[in-house]
């Protein structure tokens, strides 16, 4: 099942499809290292404020629009 990221729960993983949205979105998006095939883990996500993701063994925050962008397919 594919959707964004930003509508998984903690402890759930999944792998990166396509990231939608512009270049600027797209950029820095990618250089957290979130590619098309990254295997991606969502640690903690409350309902206000940025969720915390992993990936490649590295955590990161990203706000709810950004990871929304952030099509996964869940593993």
């Amino acid at each position: 099942m594919i959707v964004p990221l930003n509508s998984m729960r903690p402890g759930e993983k999944g792998v990166v499809v396509n990231i939608l949205g512009g270049h600027n979105a797209r950029g820095k998006l990618v250089s957290m290292g979130l590619t098309p095939g990254a295997t991606v883990q969502v640690l903690e996500s409350h309902s206000l404020g940025p969720i915390i993701i992993s990936v490649g063994g590295v955590r990161f925050a990203i706000g709810r629009g950004m990871a929304g962008r952030v099509m996964v397919r869940k593993l």
